[in-house]
């Protein structure tokens, strides 16, 4: 059995995430808090299990915590709810899972079965996490792309535009008088 918890709080807390044990409550649950978000991670034994106690849990962990969202300020209005399983599901489970997503009332809700590897909880908790990829730009001389740029935009420029001689303002009259 693959303890989902463990890898959703590992990958909450690489993402920069406040995150601990809820005790006392139906379901294995782990809080997690940042700046601008709150909710819960509650763990299922299965699929079928997961189907029938979700609304349940999800109104018994907003109860007890009922105090802390007050509190919360605009924070509350950012709340969580991911309901994960390790079990595999069939067709039918996964249909059902995926559609307590589309459950508006309350907290935003996040859903997964079949969860083995922690790149399935990241997968599942995806909504939740900075943007992981960052552009790649090809490292070029600014000098040749600004030349490249003022070819395609304003030739009469080009040669100017990088000529100590040449103040801005003339530039700007060069610009001004090109046909």
């Amino acid at each position: 059995m693959t303890d989902v918890l463990s890898m959703a709080q590992v990958v909450l807390e690489n993402a920069g995430y406040q995150t601990w044990i809820v005790l006392n409550t139906q379901i294995r649950t782990v809080g997690f808090e940042d700046q601008a978000t709150m909710g819960f991670v509650c763990s299922f034994d299965s699929a079928k299990t997961l189907i029938e106690r979700w609304r349940d849990v999800e109104a018994t962990i907003l109860a007890r915590h009922s105090i802390q969202f007050r509190a919360a300020g605009d924070k509350a209005w950012n709340v969580y709810t991911a309901f994960l399983t390790d079990a595999q599901a069939s067709e039918e489970e996964k249909r059902e899972v995926r559609w307590i997503e589309e459950d508006l009332e309350r907290t935003r809700k996040l859903t997964a079965t079949g969860v083995q590897l922690r790149e399935d909880a990241t997968r599942a908790l995806l909504p939740l996490l900075p943007v992981l990829a960052k552009p790649l730009l090809p490292t070029e001389d600014a000098r040749e792309r600004l030349l490249r740029r003022a070819d395609a935009i304003a030739p009469q420029v080009r040669d100017a535009l990088l000529d100590d001689a040449v103040s801005a303002g003339e530039v700007a009259v060069r610009l001004r008088s090109a046909p």
